[in-house]
């Protein structure tokens, strides 16, 4: 792991960083080491985006409201007679939060086949919050 390989870090050319002893020199270097591991460690799990809590349902939406997937959005158009609620559900069970379509709308309702759930499955009713 380079997190723990990687002790050879200077810091010189740093001002006010310039440790007066080996040994203070050794210890700043290790304290420094470690928090940056443990920061590249911790922060992209911090940082990653939770799957929506989206209530969900097993119905899927009525044939009269359509999915389009793009790399980057997934959209619904609503040719139904009254309003639609509906939400993605992503290959990999992640759920995208419920969306109510208006009749004859079109709406992004999720993200891409290049976002962090990749390919939509197909879309669900579900109950707006």
């Amino acid at each position: 792991m380079y997190c723990l390989a990687s002790s050879a870090v200077s810091l010189q050319g740093f001002p006010g960083m310039e440790p007066r002893s080996e040994a203070v020199r050794k210890s700043s270097r290790s304290g420094i080491l470690t928090a940056v591991c443990v920061a590249s460690l911790t922060l992209p799990a911090l940082l990653a985006a939770p799957s929506a809590a989206a209530p969900r349902t097993t119905e899927a939406a009525p044939s009269c409201v359509a999915m389009y997937q793009s790399w980057r959005y997934t959209e619904a158009a609503n040719d139904c007679a009254g309003s639609a609620s509906v939400l993605v559900l992503y290959q990999d069970g992640s759920t995208s939060l419920c969306s109510t379509l208006a009749p004859l709308a079109v709406r992004t309702v999720g993200e891409g086949y290049l976002g962090q759930h990749g390919r939509a499955d197909h879309l669900e009713t579900c109950e707006p919050s």
